[in-house]
């Protein structure tokens, strides 16, 4: 299965809600025995809608994620993580877990992996708060969790989020003060969920390298809180995500854009060489070649990232409409922000998917035009070497022919000399006869003669032709 396959299954799932639990569990249910003759993917295919299972979140506590690009080559995040699990008295993770929670007392660790990323999270709960945040709230020297293990992962971060919920909203809550919380340039921000409580986010990165996320907590249920933090931490994850597709298409635009003139360039000369009777289409041939391996290359480099870029963008859209937003009286909503900020970038993508596409199918046509104009130059030739042929063909067989008239004279003469020899021995005087009667009325004969000859000399070796075609 290609990546970008395995990519839009992912998507698929993950916008359909799939790993939302709210049972608690520390573990997912252990996989029942396969049943005889029962389809082998079954099993796997159920435990999907499983395998993400989320903490019930009640009171106060912070989610923080880090997120590592790895694509396929997770198996060191893996072993760093198991080696700190042996460390704190725990059974390590199996390579096969695409899911792992682990209860360490004071926090949880969640270890999820992807298709092309794997995230680190730690989870606190049941704090107490009841209005705004906790007094730490977003500080990393006194966090209890093993941030800067996190940080220390091997495999490149790509993002990290620290979210934290608090009790209720106070009463008078500014941007002004929130953009002091969050130590951002701007804050984003709405009530959710039919209540009173609200979210906000930084879509910035701190002095600690943290997008913070606060959330005011007005009496959600606990295990809808859960879903409502799962949403908020994928949404805040995916839209980085699908922003890495602008980066493949700023990198390649330029490059993009040489081809798309190149092939203009190539276009006004093919129809231009096509307007005179021996154009030069061979060379624009191999130039557009090297146009078309080009592209090709480019649309190697970026048809996985933009295909996943499209994936992320329905993950995202899903995520801010499963929140159910309510503006928030003086601060800009998050829909309007994300639409208003990504949208283009977004659109950059999409265009410059289409952009690929187009140029594709111009410099097919060009390339089926070329070839038909070189068949027709080269029917043309050949059929300009045909009648060449045939023209010289007839000249040798009218010189052919004049050969053997002149042959079957030059024998013919000879023939009636040799005549005139033997008639010279006859008694011709005795029987009243002319030697020169005698040599004319030879002529006839004589030349008829020649002439059976060479055609029945002519027959033979075309019959030993034919034969030898024959075989």
């Amino acid at each position: 299965m290609r990546k970008d396959e395995v990519q839009g299954i992912e998507a698929h799932n993950a916008a359909s809600g799939e790993g939302i639990m709210s049972d608690g569990s520390a573990e997912p249910a252990e996989t029942p025995p396969t049943v005889s003759g029962e389809y082998a993917l079954r099993r796997m295919l159920s435990d999907e809608l499983h395998a993400r299972a989320f903490y019930d979140f009640d009171g106060a506590g912070r989610f923080v994620r880090f997120v590592f690009l790895t694509g396929d080559q997770d198996g060191a995040v893996l072993d760093y993580v198991n080696e700190f699990l042996a460390a704190e008295g725990c059974d390590p993770i199996d390579a096969h877990q695409k899911f792992q929670r682990v209860d360490l007392g004071a926090y949880a660790l969640r270890l999820e992996k992807h298709t092309e990323f794997v995230s680190i999270s730690f989870i606190e709960r049941g704090l107490n708060c009841i209005s705004g945040l906790l007094d730490d709230a977003f500080d990393a020297q006194k966090s209890v969790l093993p941030l800067a293990w996190a940080r220390a992962t091997p495999a490149p971060m790509f993002h990290a989020i620290w979210l934290e919920i608090g009790g209720k909203a106070p009463r008078r809550i500014t941007p002004e003060h929130m953009l002091e919380v969050m130590q951002a340039r701007s804050v984003t921000a709405n009530q959710f969920g039919d209540s009173a409580s609200q979210i906000h986010f930084a879509f910035d990165i701190d002095a600690d390298g943290f997008s913070r996320i606060a959330v005011f907590n007005d009496g959600i249920a606990p295990n809808r809180m859960g879903r409502t933090i799962q949403r908020i931490v994928e949404l805040e994850t995916y839209r980085l995500l699908a922003l890495l597709g602008f980066a493949a298409v700023r990198e390649n635009g330029g490059r993009l854009g040489r081809i798309e003139q190149t092939v203009a360039g190539l276009t006004t000369d093919l129809a231009a060489q096509i307007k005179q009777p021996g154009g030069q289409i061979q060379e624009l041939l191999s130039v557009l070649s090297a146009q078309a391996a080009d592209l090709e290359e480019i649309y190697s480099l970026t048809s996985y990232r933009l295909a996943a870029t499209k994936a992320y963008e329905a993950i995202l859209n899903d995520r801010i409409g499963g929140l159910r937003l309510v503006r928030l009286e003086g601060f800009q909503g998050i829909r309007g922000f994300l639409g208003r900020r990504m949208t283009p970038a977004l659109d950059s993508c999409r265009a410059f998917s289409e952009r690929l596409t187009r140029l594709s199918e111009r410099i097919t046509r060009a390339g089926d035009l070329m070839r038909t104009q070189t068949e027709m130059i080269i029917q043309r030739q050949n059929r300009d070497l045909l009648r060449s042929m045939n023209s010289r063909a007839r000249q040798q067989l009218r010189l052919q022919q004049t050969v053997e008239r002149l042959s079957v004279a030059a024998v013919t003469y000879y023939g009636v000399g040799l005549v005139g020899y033997l008639a010279q021995a006859l008694p011709l005087d005795v029987w009243g006869w002319d030697i020169k009667l005698v040599k004319a009325a030879a002529v006839p004969g004589i030349a008829f003669l020649v002439w059976l000859t060479i055609r029945e000399v002519k027959a033979g070796l075309t019959s030993d032709d034919d034969d030898k075609d024959a075989d």
